[in-house]
């Protein structure tokens, strides 16, 4: 993936910059000279497993505020890739106003708690409930669209979905061609149609 250094401005809101979809922001270990918000697009921050393989801890939306690691004077703890084309603004925290650090807190807050939540993804129920899960979230994000007769779509490949729900891409695909079978999901390349969408959530649980 395509690596852009990150810009360092001299006022709080600086021009905005685009990262095309599957290029990196910044990877683990760079330096963190600024918070980051999200105007627009979907992102989402990797950590590498101790056996090697890629996995997603966060998913980052329009209007989150994120980099926090400059807050600490740390290093970037995470890569973070573009799942789609996105727009951010860098965000410097000393020149910050009070009612900006408010809204980066409540923002810090809203993704702890749904980090939370996300977390169930790869932590309940087995692979296949939690395959079902995933795209169910992923479908209420930019990745999700609907065809013309409303039937919900999610733009993903299994690598993704394995790397969002702590599985090998092998498992996942498997998985995905029994639920195909059993009339859940349409298949097709790089996109997934949810044909039966409420055998989904009562698969998954999900009540979102």
């Amino acid at each position: 993936m395509t690596y852009l250094a990150p810009i360092t401005l001299p006022q709080t809101h600086d021009l905005n910059r685009t990262v095309r979809r599957g290029q990196t922001l910044y990877y683990a270990g760079d330096s963190a000279p600024s918070l980051y918000r999200l105007e627009s697009g979907l992102m989402r921050a990797v950590r590498l497993t101790p056996q090697g393989r890629n996995l997603t801890v966060r998913h980052i939306r329009p209007g989150d505020i994120f980099g926090e690691e400059c807050l600490h004077g740390q290093t970037r703890g995470h890569q973070v890739v573009a799942l789609t084309d996105t727009v951010l603004t860098p965000i410097h925290p000393q020149h910050l106003s009070a009612a900006e650090l408010w809204d980066l807190t409540r923002s810090l807050s809203a993704q702890l708690q749904r980090m939370m939540t996300d977390g169930v993804h790869i932590q309940d129920g087995d692979l296949r409930e939690r395959i079902a899960r995933y795209l169910l979230n992923l479908a209420d994000s930019t990745l999700g669209g609907a065809h013309s007769d409303g039937t919900r779509f999610v733009r993903a490949t299994h690598e993704l979905i394995a790397e969002g729900t702590g599985a090998t891409r092998e498992s996942v695909s498997k998985l995905i061609g029994e639920m195909r079978d059993d009339g859940l999901l349409s298949p097709a390349y790089r996109c997934l149609t949810l044909t039966d969408e409420d055998g989904l959530r009562l698969l998954s649980g999900y009540h979102g």
